[in-house]
């Protein structure tokens, strides 16, 4: 097959939008990407890439069809410039780039913004190619979740998002919370379903070294915080936390927080202003093929999200890859990520916002035998293998494809499970 993949972010940035290209490729498709120029997470532009951009126009045996955009930068005026230019310049230069080329299917991968469904529905009707969206981040739902609620600006985006899901043959969504949303709108005609993400590794930590950039505390509980350092992460319960810690004179503990985001300065300076620093280490972000290392200095893993509808609704990314590592789990979140955390029997979780039952869930964690940690671990490693393979989920992506070129109808929920 022919896949043309629509994503605002690719490789260099670290998306697993990157691996699956791969993967397909060596089940034997020919896949292009349509994406921006890399500026995620920092703001802007990868220095490596400005230099030169002729390296970073194939990742493996994937070609990268790169239109311009604008830096997201650190303000939310440029962040909204940078959405509005990649869909404007994905249309444009994305439908004269692909004019004379041929693709059986198109595949979306829709984090923040939806907007990227604008691109590929203008494309999918132009070029008559059946398009697949991959629903990572549920819109409108997720402006709301960041503070936009103005009824006229939501209604907009709903509109929006139904119009996109109208010209998609199949919608594919992260969570179940997410498929039931989604079934809400008038253009979904049972073609929504239910397709998780994986870890972003296969590891075994016994095969590791631990990473020599982190300072080793002997009889100290480590632990982890991996990934982004935004507002939807809520770091200023976790700061309340540890700060409740410290007045209790509870002491042998730290938390490493590894990773970059918009609220990286703000994080470092009240750590400052809060007297923290003993407690918490801030460390940069390594590429994906460093973290095994990193998280052998661990052991627990923290995943946080605030308590707001959209990020109820979502599993966090970073769960299925804490549960492939074996280390305990550690959630300040509502909804189907603590579900799953919960069912796994992989750590102990809290409601979002609590910072005392976060303090309280570090205290018992840490009084926990180390055999105890090591059972959870090993739960919610043998729950992740199950539920959320990744070679079976992207041959079953790849059976979907083949399915819809053949023989362009959509499947029951039955057929889907067979996949």
């Amino acid at each position: 097959m022919k896949i043309l993949i629509i994503s605002q972010y690719f490789w260099p940035e670290n998306f697993r939008i990157n691996e699956i290209s791969h993967e397909l490729s060596k089940l034997g498709n020919k896949v292009s990407v349509l994406t921006g120029m890399p500026n995620y997470p920092e703001g802007f532009f990868y220095k490596n890439f400005l230099k030169n951009k002729v390296s970073y126009a194939k990742y493996k045996n994937i070609n990268i069809l790169r239109v311009p955009i604008l830096q997201r930068r650190k303000n939310k005026f440029n962040l909204l410039l940078n959405y509005i230019s990649f869909v404007l310049s994905s249309t444009i230069f994305g439908l004269f780039t692909i004019k004379k080329k041929e693709y059986d299917i198109i595949f979306v991968f829709q984090t923040s913004p939806v907007f990227v469904g604008i691109t590929s529905s203008i494309i999918s009707i132009t070029k008559d190619i059946p398009q697949i969206i991959w629903v990572l981040d549920i819109w409108p739902e997720t402006l709301i979740s960041v503070g936009i609620t103005n009824k006229y600006i939501i209604n907009l985006v709903r509109k929006i998002v139904d119009k996109i899901y109208s010209y998609s043959f199949l919608v594919l969504a992260q969570s179940k919370s997410f498929v039931e949303n989604i079934k809400q709108y008038k253009s979904i005609k049972g073609n929504v379903f239910y397709f998780p993400v994986w870890s972003e590794f296969t590891l075994n930590l016994a095969k590791q070294k631990k990473a020599k950039e982190i300072k080793v505390k002997q009889n100290c509980f480590t632990i982890i915080f991996a990934g982004n350092i935004g507002e939807a992460q809520d770091f200023p319960t976790i700061l309340n936390a540890i700060e409740y810690l410290s007045k209790k004179r509870f002491n042998d503990f730290r938390l490493l927080i590894i990773g970059d985001g918009r609220k990286k300065k703000w994080l470092i300076k009240n750590i400052n202003e809060r007297g923290l620093n003993s407690y918490v280490e801030i460390y940069k972000k390594f590429p994906l093929s460093r973290m095994p290392s990193i998280f052998l200095h661990g052991d627990a893993l923290l995943v946080s999200l605030s308590d707001q509808i959209a990020f109820n609704m979502t599993i966090p990314g970073k769960v299925q890859t804490y549960l492939s590592t074996g280390l305990p789990i550690l959630g300040i979140l509502n909804g189907e990520g603590a579900n799953i955390i919960e069912e796994a029997g992989a750590g102990y979780t809290c409601n979002a916002g609590n910072y005392k039952d976060l303090a309280n869930l570090i205290i018992r964690l840490k009084n926990d035998s180390k055999e105890t940690r090591k059972k959870m671990g090993q739960r919610g490693k043998k729950f992740g293998e199950s539920k959320f393979n990744k070679k079976k989920l992207i041959f079953k992506l790849n059976n979907i494809f083949k399915h819809v070129v053949i023989k362009k109808e959509v499947f029951t929920n039955i057929e889907y499970e067979k996949f």
